[in-house]
This record gives C-alpha cells, sequence and structure tokens, in this order.
C-alpha cells in the first residue's frame, strides 16, 4: 500500500482554511474603525442609507453599525470560485494542472504558479510544467531562466529581459511622458477657464506666462498650431515656447509657418527664427526649394529671405529656375488640334491620354529672398548662370604663389 504524498504547508494551511468554513466562499473583506479587518459575505447589500452591516462570517452572523466599518472590499467573483474550487481539490498532478490551467485563463497568475509548484512537487521531472515556470536544463540540473538572467546583469521589464541600461532608458522616457501628460491637462484647464472667462481666468493666464518647465513644450506646441484658437491665445503659447526655447518649440514654429492661415502668425514665427539664428530653420526651408509644386518653392524662398542666412545663398540661386513635371491631358480635357486629319470633328481632340511634361518656372520670390543675402547693387536678374559665375568669384581664395622664396 502507497503512502498518501504529504502537502506542502502552504498547500496544507490553504486546504486547512477553506474547509473550515461554508462551501460559499466569504466575498467581501470589511475593514473596521477599530484598524482591524473582517472577512464575510454582506446579508443586507441594498440597504440605503446604510445603518448597519449584517454580515456572515466563519463563526456565524455579526451585526455592526455603519460606523464601525470604514471600507468595503469586495473579493472578485473569480476569485471566490477558485477559492470554492481548492477547497475540494485532490492533491494529484493532474487536478493541479487542470485548475493551474484555469486560473491562467481568468488572469489567476500568483495561483496558477502555485499549483504549477505543487504539480513538481509530485512530478520534479515534469518538463513541461519547468518550461511554464521558467526552468531551462544546465546539464542535469533544472535552473530558474530568472536565476540566469539576473546572474547576467539583465532585469525582467515589461515581459522582457533587458540590460539595465535599457530599463534606465525606458523609465526615463515614461517619466518624460508622464510629465508631459501632466502639463498637457494643465494647459488644456488653465485654457478652457480663459476661453469661457471663468472666475479663474487671471490666475489661469498667469500661470501660462509663468511656465519655464521644458517638459511642458510638447502641449505648448500643439496648442499653438491648434486651428481653431484665437489669435491671442496662439500668441501667448509663441511668447511662453519663445522664452523656454529648445529644438521643439522651434518645430512648433516650422509647422506653424507651413500650416497657418494667418499671416501674423506666420511672420512672428519667422522673426522669432530670424532672432534665434536658427540653422535648423534654414536647413528645413532650403529642402522645401526641391519641391515639385512650385508654390512650395516659392514659400520656402519667403521665408529664407525672412530667415536672413547667408548660407541660403547658393541654394536660392539654384532655384532661381525650377524644373517641374506637370500632367497634362486625360479625363475630359478638350485640346485644339487643327489638322486636317479628323473630319468632321472640326480639328478638335477629346480627352487622350495624360502626359508628363516638364516646364521651367522663373521664381521671381527666390530672386528677392537672394537680394537680401547679397551685397547691395548685385542683381545678375533671374540669369542663373551669371550668379554662379559671382558666386564661385566670391567664394574662390586668392592665388597663392607657392614657389619656394629664392627660386
Amino acid at each position: 500500500m502507497t503512502s498518501k504524498p504529504k502537502l506542502t504547508a502552504h498547500l496544507y494551511l490553504c486546504v486547512a482554511l477553506l474547509t473550515t468554513i461554508s462551501v460559499e466562499a466569504f466575498a467581501d473583506t470589511f475593514q473596521l474603525s477599530s484598524g482591524s479587518s473582517l472577512n464575510g459575505k454582506l446579508l443586507n447589500p441594498d440597504q440605503e442609507p446604510r445603518v448597519d452591516y449584517q454580515i456572515k462570517t466563519a463563526f456565524g452572523k455579526v451585526t455592526l453599525d455603519a460606523k464601525q466599518v470604514t471600507k468595503v472590499v469586495a473579493k472578485p467573483l473569480v476569485l471566490q470560485q477558485y477559492e470554492e474550487s481548492v477547497a475540494s481539490l485532490p492533491d494529484t498532478v493532474e487536478a493541479h494542472l487542470d485548475i493551474a490551467n484555469k486560473c491562467k485563463a481568468v488572469n489567476l497568475f500568483e495561483q496558477h504558479d502555485f499549483h504549477l509548484q505543487q504539480v513538481l512537487r509530485l512530478d520534479p521531472d515534469n518538463t513541461y510544467v519547468r518550461q511554464q515556470l521558467g526552468y531551462v536544463k544546465i546539464g542535469n540540473e533544472w535552473r530558474q531562466e530568472d536565476v540566469l538572467m539576473r546572474q547576467q546583469g539583465y532585469l525582467r521589464h515589461s515581459g522582457r529581459w533587458r540590460t539595465h541600461q535599457e530599463v534606465a532608458v525606458i523609465e526615463a522616457t515614461e517619466q518624460i511622458e508622464k510629465e508631459e501628460i501632466e502639463w498637457r491637462t494643465k494647459i488644456i484647464r488653465w485654457e478652457s477657464a480663459i476661453l469661457k472667462n471663468r472666475p479663474t481666468a487671471p490666475d489661469a493666464l498667469k500661470s501660462i506666462r509663468e511656465i519655464n518647465n521644458y517638459r511642458a513644450t510638447t502641449a505648448l506646441a500643439e496648442r499653438l498650431n491648434e486651428r481653431q484658437l484665437p489669435r491671442e491665445m496662439k500668441l501667448m503659447y509663441l511668447e511662453v515656447l519663445t522664452e523656454i526655447g529648445g529644438n521643439v518649440p522651434v518645430q512648433a514654429m516650422l509647422k506653424c509657418v507651413t500650416e497657418e492661415s494667418d499671416d501674423i502668425m506666420i511672420e512672428r514665427c519667422l522673426d522669432q527664427l530670424r532672432q534665434w539664428k536658427s540653422r535648423t530653420a534654414m536647413r528645413f526651408f532650403i529642402s522645401m526649394l526641391k519641391s515639385n509644386n512650385n508654390n512650395t518653392v516659392n514659400s520656402a524662398a519667403n521665408a529664407l529671405g525672412s530667415l536672413a542666412m547667408k548660407d541660403a545663398t547658393l541654394p536660392l540661386i539654384e532655384a532661381l529656375v525650377t524644373n517641374h513635371k506637370i500632367q497634362v491631358g486625360g479625363g475630359n480635357n478638350v485640346n485644339a488640334n487643327f489638322s486636317g486629319n479628323q473630319p468632321g470633328l472640326g480639328g478638335l481632340q477629346f480627352g487622350g491620354k495624360p502626359k508628363i511634361i516638364e516646364r521651367n518656372i522663373q521664381n521671381r520670390t527666390a530672386l528677392s529672398a537672394l537680394l537680401v543675402l547679397v551685397p547691395e547693387g548685385v542683381n545678375y536678374g533671374l540669369n542663373e548662370e551669371q550668379w554662379m559665375n559671382w558666386y564661385i568669384r566670391m567664394n574662390t581664395p586668392q592665388q597663392v604663389n607657392l614657389r619656394r622664396r629664392g627660386l
């Protein structure tokens, strides 16, 4: 006759406690004003207003005055069902595996791991359970992956093993995001108070003007580029961003220049970028000179003229005449063709396949911007070749006599 395997202390205690109470698990924990707590089931949940708490406990019915209870913590139904099941659970590999799988399905991970450990108590070489619990086999020895990874300097973070440096970067990024969200919440609240002219509007206005934290710039940039806001609010956000400085304000101003329809806002942003001598802005607008959209080219040239940075001279020379690909024909286009090859149609061609043609376009806006950058009196009009010859002369060093002295 084989002896029944012994229960571990943990399982024995769990089963012993559960079998001392009724099959119906007690769903609530009642925190008392005395500092202690009581587990049981509330028998009068619908009482309103609350006068007392009638509680069924493992020892019988108890009635407490409402003032004696400070808080009621309800036990989740799934946990109640688990406790009901485990009270009569056989101490076998199959039973522990079955309930472990059910625990995992309802996110009772602590209970899931507990029952897998009971399987290992009964069947130490169970490979499936070892792997589930994160064990790896080295030689003839099972070792938990957690131990190995930690010995190698890794940390468990967000479900993955990471280096300390990776965790530090992730946590720093999360902290930045948290601070940015907090600033966004405050700024939106203050903005609402101002726009709705609430009694707190003066304090809200003062709070916004006093912002000097770089973490607030992301939210301020979003509000600066919010199309529905009145100009006065946007100008205030622009002033605050200007005081703080940094890359986020620069990017916000560039977005304003390229997307805003309010000329005053555009000019204010360009003025500030010019004061900062922003090379980021200069490079951004120079890249726009290569656009296939001629309107974009002229807008970028105008902005470069406003920035007045001499490093934009050569790109503006190259943008005096730009080549653009344009689609013509197709659809319901009607093209005149007075050849006599189409009797009865008067020489007209309807529709036809679309064609892509190339066209050189002169950009006087680029010339105006260029004249801001060059010495007074230098002007070759839209003649790109003459401008290039001038630029080469101005940027070619004087010839140096390389002959050695005395030769």
